[in-house]
């Protein structure tokens, strides 16, 4: 199975570790008390996983990511899962999207929260240039673009078969306006190697596409990629409407114009969306005389991230039969009782977020001084996220919120 050498970089399986996204097959080693299985996957169903954009929130999401790998192996009695060997379809947003690509490598949870550990100070590295911090992005990206290629290789492709599962990256294409969230499908209409050649998406590299999804606007510089020679810049996705990207990989799957296809329903799809915690707060909070619109600015694209995933929450609720998940808001509740539109569901959903604000902490038990703000460059919250998402994992992510997904011991 894939690791980290002690380089940080990730040891390439053997051809009989490896495992395509298209195997579908559950199979076992008998350890003397019963079967270990080596997949939860089940020929019959199909498993989605969604990780949203955070920042350094990434961490939260990777606790409650720890917590559904640890029942999984505790399933499957094999302490070696990963959760590559949970989901046929992973996709991320931003930071969302470095898990996702990891997870598809095959790290187990525990190797990528030590890449962001390890990491995150160089990455958050203030750009020596005070105008390019005013200008441009307050950070520089040379540490982040190594980090990334020292991970996941400097020649790995999206079309790589290294990956095991499929997956799915969201960015916004700058210089077209447009979202684009990119696969490694290989029948998807601009992955096609018939159609595309040299131009399919699936030649383009890996660490570079991660990238592109994490360019954050005000932090980041956007990332430049060369598509049929020509040069596209590339923001965050999380400035498109699927900062939460699970709605839109339910469309990816089932949608014919996808060409994946894949079968719906509560018994055939289950679709696991996983927040980086909701951090709600006041657009502006000074008075109309004093407002400040410097702060304001980023302010309002945080207010858009916030309102578009919990409205892509929303709409998988309204369409799936909801196992796990708090409440939207007072008037809609958690939906858990309400009938799906068109009353069969497409799938069985499970949201795991959590309230980060002050008031919703306190009733985990839990405060924090001023420094601690969460937000998605805050070095002073890692403690907090990581020690939030375990007290939240345990609480809200049940086994039984897989049964008919994950194949029997």
């Amino acid at each position: 199975m894939i690791g980290l050498s002690d380089s940080g970089m990730i040891q390439t399986p053997t051809s009989a570790q490896e495992t395509s996204f298209e195997s579908r097959l559950v199979t076992g080693t008998d350890l003397g008390s019963g079967m270990a299985l080596t997949t939860l996957r089940q020929p019959h169903t199909k498993a989605l996983l969604a990780l949203d954009g955070g920042g350094i929130r990434g961490l939260f999401s990777l606790q409650i990511l720890k917590r559904i790998e640890e029942l999984a192996r505790k399933h499957a009695k094999n302490p070696d899962l990963r959760l590559c060997d949970c989901f046929d379809f992973i996709a991320g947003t931003s930071t969302g999207g470095m898990i996702a690509a990891s997870l598809s490598l095959g790290l187990s949870v525990v190797e990528i929260e030590h890449f962001y550990l390890e990491n995150a100070a160089a990455i958050f590295t203030r750009n020596s240039s005070l105008i390019k911090r005013l200008t441009t992005s307050r950070y520089e990206s040379t540490a982040l673009r190594k980090a990334l290629q020292d991970v996941y290789g400097v020649d790995t492709t999206l079309g790589s078969n290294r990956l095991r599962t499929l997956l799915m990256l969201v960015m916004l294409n700058a210089s077209t306006s447009s979202p684009w969230p990119l696969t490694n499908n290989p029948k998807s209409r601009y992955n096609d190697f018939d159609l595309c050649g040299d131009s399919s998406n699936l030649r383009l590299p890996l660490w570079q596409l991660v990238r592109a999804s994490a360019a954050a606007p005000f932090y980041f510089e956007p990332e430049a990629i060369e598509i049929e020679g020509q040069k596209f810049l590339f923001f965050d996705g999380g400035l498109t409407p699927y900062n939460n990207p699970a709605f839109k990989l339910f469309q990816t799957a089932a949608l014919s114009t996808y060409r994946l296809n894949w079968p719906v329903g509560s018994d055939r799809m289950m679709l696991v969306s996983v927040g980086t915690g909701l951090l709600p707060r006041d657009l502006v909070s000074e008075t109309v005389d004093t407002v400040n619109f410097i702060k304001a600015v980023p302010a309002a694209a945080h207010a858009l991230m916030y309102t578009s995933s919990v409205e892509q929450d929303l709409m998988c609720r309204s369409f799936g039969r909801v196992v796990a998940g708090d409440q939207i808001d007072s008037e809609v509740g958690d939906l858990s009782d309400s009938p799906a539109i068109g009353q069969q569901p497409m799938f069985t959903y499970a949201r795991y977020n959590a309230d980060l604000s002050k008031q919703a902490l306190a009733q985990f038990g839990l405060a924090y001084d001023q420094n601690v703000t969460f937000s998605l460059d805050c070095l002073d919250s890692i403690d907090a996220c990581i020690e939030v998402g375990r007290k939240v994992a345990r609480e809200i992510v049940k086994l039984e919120h897989f049964d008919g997904f994950w194949a029997k011991t």
